[in-house]
């Protein structure tokens, strides 16, 4: 045993230096993308938060307020309304049913009204928009032709792109959040309900990660050449329209155009195929577990229906969350085009593949 051991030290201390090299010349293949995406994220709003005064303090905290307040109503409070409601009508408790009732009217409420407090967040979204395309147009106005800038491709950024940005950002803003919060809360409400299915469905949610990590290092790659190949054939049709020579061949970039949204839209297919029966698979076997611990007394009806209607909100909050970052890691593509021509401190790191 101790000369195996040894034998075994040996190659290690042998191969230790060509494992060191290998990893540090492949850092970037084991990083995380969905980190990396986010990072991405964070400087973009912090550079909106410069121009946009309020963006973050206000608009963003309010988004995440929203969206906690509505996270705790749909994973925790619905599902128990549920299970006071059913408990209820079972045994005939008028107290417990009217508690269930009460529960699921205070939550359409919360609903309504953080709905309109969410305007806030999109005046000041909206403005972004605008002051981001003054600032691309400013920013051209005051560069060199030296600059080699594909005017082409430019008009696209411009009139298309930053578009693109805010409105994915605000997509995996809206998507994330509440569907993140509403995850956390059904989980912890299914661990109140039965600590040992708590943790089967805390493993179950994990695959989801790897589907998306798997996905974001693919979809940034489609998404760059989607964008350019679109923002070019946006100037073509203008130039065409209007009488004038275009610089390229417009139905090859349409072609190009074409078989990225398509490599694209096979990815999301892979996405939502395998996930949504990771999804389907997990609460069968939460419903077989389930019907154990009914068997054995630790469950009664009443808890089993809030039990089951929190684990599918789990497992599909999570699903939209992981979806939310899957968007983000397409956002990432046209961000980088967009910041090529503004002035900002973290530009090069932006840029950076």
């Amino acid at each position: 045993m101790k000369s195996l051991l040894k034998r075994i030290s040996k190659v290690i201390n042998t191969h230790r230096s060509t494992l060191v090299n290998h990893l540090m010349s492949n850092r970037g293949y084991y990083e995380s993308k969905i980190l990396k995406d986010l990072s991405y994220l964070a400087t973009i709003l912090k550079y909106v938060e410069t121009l946009v005064p309020g963006f973050i303090m206000y608009g963003i905290t309010l988004l995440i307020l929203i969206f906690v307040i509505r996270g705790a109503v749909n994973g925790f409070a619905i599902p128990y309304s549920i299970t006071y409601v059913v408990d209820g009508l079972k045994n005939s408790f008028s107290e417990v049913f009217m508690r269930g009732v009460f529960l699921l009217i205070i939550s359409g409420i919360l609903f309504a009204v953080t709905e309109i407090l969410l305007m806030i967040y999109f005046k000041r979204l909206t403005r972004g928009i605008v002051v981001i395309k003054e600032k691309l147009l400013s920013s051209l106005n005051n560069s060199s032709k030296s600059d080699n800038h594909d005017l082409d491709d430019l008009v696209g950024r411009i009139a298309n792109d930053v578009d693109f940005v805010f409105w994915n950002i605000n997509g995996v803003l809206t998507t994330l959040l509440p569907n993140l919060f509403t995850s956390v809360m059904s989980v912890a409400a299914v661990y109140s309900f039965n600590h040992f299915i708590g943790v089967f469905i805390s493993i179950t949610m994990l695959p989801y990660i790897i589907y998306t990590e798997l996905y974001s290092r693919k979809a940034e790659t489609y998404r760059s050449v989607e964008r350019r190949t679109y923002s070019l054939s946006i100037s073509y049709i203008k130039n065409l329209i209007h009488g004038e020579k275009t610089n390229g061949d417009l139905l090859k970039v349409l072609r190009e155009w074409n078989i990225s949204v398509d490599k694209i839209l096979w990815l999301d297919r892979y996405f939502w195929s395998i996930s949504l029966s990771t999804a389907l698979g997990s609460v069968a076997g939460i419903t077989l577990l389930s019907s154990r611990e009914l068997s054995e007394g630790r469950l009664n009806i009443a808890t089993l229906s809030g039990l089951l209607s929190a684990s599918l909100t789990a497992h599909f909050s999570m699903m939209n969350t992981m979806w939310a970052l899957c968007v983000q890691g397409q956002t990432v593509a046209a961000i980088k085009r967009v910041v090529e021509y503004l002035d900002i401190r973290e530009k090069k790191y932006l840029t950076h593949k």
